[in-house]
């Protein structure tokens, strides 16, 4: 008896491999769930649907796409329900992930955008909403087929910013929580860290493409080939190409993806708005009611959200400001000029300034455009969003931009004595005449040495 269940036991896993996805997953009346053929990985995805089948005034159809977690769309579930309503609603396991089949797969954002417009036939345009990696995709797939899209709305975002400022924040984050934030050991550790992320190889999706390697480094785990082919993607073109109305929705909380990453989006993506709400990762989730509440509202076109980003503009004050031995310090408003000596962690947000001046100091520079030159020494500078648009004049400091438009010729020169970095994510030059390049890359600058893009 026993040695009959013994053989019988790979039948039942064949079968139960094969069997229907569950449509209770949906926790919603009327929902259904299929395997549908995968034309890119040659097997099935799972894809499930709720609400109501006919046309009815106001109703839409919604696409949901999970993140990396196993629970893949049950991350929907308490989603689901409340859209199902009055949207119809389609959600799907990305293959790899769910009641969808896996392997050894080279599981690409790229990929996933071709059987997200293979599985999803019908309708021609729908809102896209997705989470995590599935907000990844989503920005992909925006790019590549903005004539389905209507409105996009994208959660907590995962990878985005250049790998090397990605890996910092999670190190980051992991050091605060073992030696807490003030601990002398974190700076000189997380030093050593972004070192190590900054020499990190620029071709691993090359790699990525073979089956041994995968398997060889990554245990040919559906879940780990995604995330190291997600954190590679540059994303830059892809931003500002969407043109679909788009709501950026972040965890103020969140621990995996920074919500500096959303300031990014919401300013690299035209007209974008964000919302940040008291959540962390999955606000679907953790606040579900709430976050329901703002979807629906979302498309009713009754949300009320603003664009987020800053107009450019010119400078409307001749103030000067200055910040000298203080941490912490805060700007917005227009400077003509702002200096900032021995200033430690200062925040300059929603701000147009002529000049900016930096000497052993460091500071977040968030929406905000500087007019002309940037020049700092011994300093820190970190800039989302906004534009720059004279040179950076650079001695021993580092920058990490994201999402910001330069405009100068060169971009950056080092006039002191040691090698600089610059860490530019989905940034980009824009001068007059001539078509915008985007910037996604690591920069080091020897002495002397001038940036020409």
């Amino acid at each position: 008896m026993k040695l009959r269940a013994l053989l019988l036991l790979p039948l039942l896993f064949t079968a139960a491999a094969y069997a229907a996805p569950p449509a209770e997953l949906m926790r919603a009346p009327g929902a259904r769930a299929e395997h549908v053929h995968d034309p890119v990985f040659g097997g099935r995805v799972a894809l499930y649907r709720a609400g109501p089948a006919q046309a009815s005034p106001g109703r839409q159809t919604v696409v949901l796409v999970h993140g990396l977690g196993a629970p893949a769309a049950r991350d929907w579930s308490a989603v689901i329900p409340a859209l199902a309503l009055r949207h119809e609603v389609i959600a799907l396991d990305l293959p790899g992930f769910g009641y969808s089949d896996k392997g050894n797969h080279y599981y690409s954002l790229d990929n996933f955008v071709r059987v997200l417009d293979a599985v999803v036939t019908e309708p021609a345009r729908f809102t896209l909403v997705g989470h995590s990696m599935g907000a990844a995709v989503a920005i992909a797939y925006a790019a590549a087929h903005p004539e389905r899209v209507e409105r996009l709305v994208l959660l907590d975002a995962a990878g985005v910013l250049h790998r090397s400022v990605y890996v910092e924040f999670l190190a980051q984050t992991a050091l605060k929580r073992a030696l807490g934030a003030d601990s002398p050991l974190l700076e000189p550790l997380a030093r050593a860290i972004r070192s190590r992320a900054e020499n990190w190889p620029e071709d691993d999706e090359l790699a990525l493409e073979r089956a041994g390697v995968r398997q060889r480094l990554l245990g040919g785990e559906p879940a780990a080939i995604a995330a190291v082919g997600m954190t590679g993607y540059d994303f830059s073109r892809a931003l500002r190409r969407i043109r679909a109305p788009t709501l950026v929705v972040w965890g103020a909380e969140d621990r995996v993806a920074p919500l500096r990453t959303g300031h990014a989006l919401a300013a690299a993506i035209s007209g974008a708005r964000l919302l940040v709400l008291p959540a962390g990762h999955a606000p679907q989730i953790e606040l579900s009611d709430r976050f329901n509440a703002l979807l629906l509202d979302e498309l009713d076109d009754a949300l009320g959200a603003a664009p987020y980003a800053l107009a450019p503009g010119p400078v409307r004050e001749a103030r000067i400001a200055r910040c000298d031995g203080t941490h912490g310090a805060q700007f917005d408003g227009d400077y003509e000029m702002l200096v900032l000596e021995d200033c430690r962690d200062a925040r300059i947000a929603n701000a147009r300034i002529g000049r900016l001046h930096a000497v052993r100091s460091s500071a977040r520079i968030v929406n905000s455009h500087i007019r002309d030159e940037i020049q700092a020494r011994q300093s820190r500078l970190q800039l989302t969003g906004g534009s720059v648009g004279g040179p950076l004049t650079l001695d021993a400091t580092s920058i990490d931009a994201a999402a910001t438009r330069f405009a100068s010729l060169p971009l950056a020169a080092n006039s002191g004595e040691a090698t600089v970095v610059l860490r530019l994510s989905v940034s980009e030059v824009s001068r007059s005449g001539n078509a915008p390049r985007e910037l996604h890359e690591i920069v080091r600058l020897a002495p002397g040495e001038t940036l020409i893009r």
